[in-house]
């Protein structure tokens, strides 16, 4: 039918008489801009980096400029036809900004090697795509970029080379391999293979992301057998020869099995962080932005913190930190509800609009948007506004509330006859006792639970070898600000162990939501980088931080702290041997019994940091 209009349409064309269709022509001239979508798109402009290799592009522009455009790039692993976020193309021609989205190597018909993008490589070919874009005849030689999680580690490794005409970035999430992934505090992370899996082959696998029931079931599936970490990706159904990097003796080897291969190793690892001398040379305005629940957290702040310590005092006064009560997901798209926790309208930002606004105020197109007021804005929950800082660290007032575990019986029952944290450490108690045991599969009993987990969730504190210490109600309100840290005085009678916490606040109501969650491995105590197994009865000191965030305690509210064994599908298996890790065999596994004290003489304890007075508001 559809075929038959065509044919029918164009015949009625064709015979149209030629003053008609001039008469047409002259009217449609006429028709108003508003009539088109007010922008012009160029798919898949091959674009050269200085060693020939072609990357893919596709190119926005406004239809019509009236004068040479500032442009937005972003470099990304994922799609260049704005399929994850929408209209973004259209939005910034719509705002006078052409908008340049370019696949890196190995993705969509770039050339060359897609493991070479989280390398210092990815860093060269965003020098090569912002020179390549400030030489075209429609720019006006001002590039920004833009992008969030790995696309907020490219604009990183993008500024370290220092492009002559990149004027200002704004990295979301950013990424920052060898420091937040693939391993966290040195612990290899499961979720590693499901992102390989949905940038497999040439195309983004939106599909695969989707079946979260096939990946969290492969998951599952080897951690119950009991299978090696290292055959994880092959499960997954990874290519070895798809994601793969040359390993030690230059042979070509799965990308996951080499990261696995050098856990702990600075020098692999770091190899293409920028460095201190490309931070002292950068002067350009900075915007990142971060979340309380964003996992990608500790390399936001890594960046952050490595650009107040190294760029030079001009460059420091150009930076902007926003950091929210928002996940990975809500930083870059701010909702009213994350992981089940109702957010307050003033957080839910417009992060588009703030986005235009400050490149405009980048480049000297308007002013700087109110939210950015001062070098950091943080959102204060339970008093429900946002709060200013010249640093992060100066949200924290240098005060802390350190609360003590107790348990007059050495070892918590359960949640309903826990420990306590208290103001002053007690004399004469026995340590508590947590054993770790390889064997066990606690997830397969919480499965059906930890498919759904989100902020809201206690069930954590039932879960198999548990502990958990209360604190008493707390009497008046009180603002935390900064880094809770959590610090256990150890032995155990096996070379390793992992072990995992969470802090929650319980409301008067009972009702619960997550202040923080972190793990550790005790090889890797005092450093992810720094490996030290223990020796039986060795006392040990096992720090703990958890993500920044900003919170008012209501009076009447408690804290929940939960222990546990880390014993988990989401990361690498510990056998607690100090063998080989992911290559490890559930036959040679051990049962690490771990001894926390918490006594006047070794105590251990729950830190607190208190917030500053707040500072005036926009």
């Amino acid at each position: 039918m559809r075929i038959n209009t065509l044919h029918r349409v164009r015949y009625l064309i064709l015979a149209l008489p030629v003053a008609i269709l001039a008469s047409s022509a002259a009217f449609a001239a006429e028709l108003p801009v508003e009539t088109g979508p007010g922008y012009d798109i160029e798919m898949s402009r091959m674009i050269p980096a200085r060693d020939g290799v072609q990357l893919e592009a596709w190119i926005t522009k406004p239809s019509n400029p009236k004068a040479k455009l500032p442009t937005i790039l972003t470099l990304t692993q994922y799609d260049i036809d704005g399929g994850r976020h929408g209209d973004s193309a259209g939005y910034y021609a719509r705002h006078g900004y052409a908008f340049v989205q370019a696949y890196v190597r190995g993705r969509g018909q770039s050339g060359g090697v897609k493991s070479d993008s989280l390398g210092a490589q990815v860093g060269r070919d965003g020098y090569d795509l912002v020179e390549w874009i400030a030489a075209q005849p429609w720019s006006d030689g001002r590039i920004v970029m833009f992008g969030g999680s790995f696309v907020g580690m490219t604009q990183w490794q993008t500024a370290a080379q220092l492009p002559p005409h990149l004027a200002a970035i704004a990295p979301y999430v950013p990424i920052y391999p060898g420091w937040d992934v693939p391993n966290t505090n040195g612990i290899p992370q499961a979720w590693t293979t499901v992102i390989l899996g949905y940038t497999a082959g040439r195309a983004l696998n939106a599909g695969f992301i989707r079946n979260q029931d096939y990946w969290e079931g492969k998951m599952l599936e080897q951690y119950a057998g009991y299978r090696p970490f290292h055959e994880l990706d092959d499960a997954m159904g990874i290519a070895a020869d798809d994601w793969w990097m040359l390993d030690a003796q230059g042979r070509k080897k799965s990308m996951f099995k080499v990261w696995l291969d050098h856990v702990g190793d600075a020098a692999f690892n770091l190899a293409a962080e920028p460095k201190a001398e490309s931070y002292e040379r950068m002067n350009f305005p900075v915007l990142t932005v971060t979340g309380f629940y964003d996992d990608d957290q500790p390399g936001t702040l890594r960046y952050y913190r490595n650009y107040l310590a190294h760029a030079p005092a001009a460059a420091v006064a150009q930076l902007h930190l926003v950091i929210g009560p928002w996940n990975h997901a809500g930083a870059q798209e701010p909702t009213k509800i994350i992981e089940g926790a109702p957010i307050p309208e003033s957080a839910v930002i417009d992060m588009q609009k703030l986005h235009v606004d400050w490149y405009d105020y980048a480049l000297g197109r308007g002013p700087l948007p109110p939210l950015l007021h001062a070098p950091v804005a943080y959102f204060m929950l339970g008093a429900d506004e946002w709060r200013y800082a010249k640093t992060l660290d100066s949200a924290s007032s240098g005060k802390e509330l350190t609360l003590f575990l107790a348990a007059p019986s050495g070892t918590p029952q359960d949640v309903f006859r826990s420990g306590q944290l208290v103001a002053k450490p007690r004399a004469g108690e026995p340590p508590a006792s947590i054993v770790s045991d390889p064997h066990e599969l606690p997830e397969l009993a919480v499965a059906k639970y930890a498919a759904d987990e989100n902020l809201t969730s206690q069930f954590r504190a039932f879960q198999k070898r548990a502990i958990t210490f209360h604190s008493d109600p707390f009497l008046k309100d009180t603002e935390i600000a900064g880094h809770i840290r959590l610090t256990l005085e150890c032995e155990a009678d096996a070379p390793d162990f992992d072990l995992w916490a969470q802090v929650l606040m319980v409301l008067a109501d009972g009702t619960t939501v997550r202040l923080g969650e972190d793990i550790r491995r005790a090889r890797f105590r005092n450093s992810q980088f720094k490996e030290e197994l223990v020796k039986p009865g060795q006392p040990i000191h096992i720090p703990f931080a958890f993500n920044w965030l900003a919170r008012r305690i209501p009076a009447g509210a408690r804290l929940r702290l939960t222990i546990a064994p880390l014993n988990s599908p989401n990361y690498q298996k510990n056998f607690n041997t100090g063998g080989r890790m992911g290559y490890e065999n559930i036959n040679d596994a051990r049962i690490a019994n771990i001894k926390i004290f918490h006594d006047a003489g070794r105590p251990s304890e729950l830190i607190l940091p208190l917030a500053a007075s707040p500072a005036a508001g926009p």
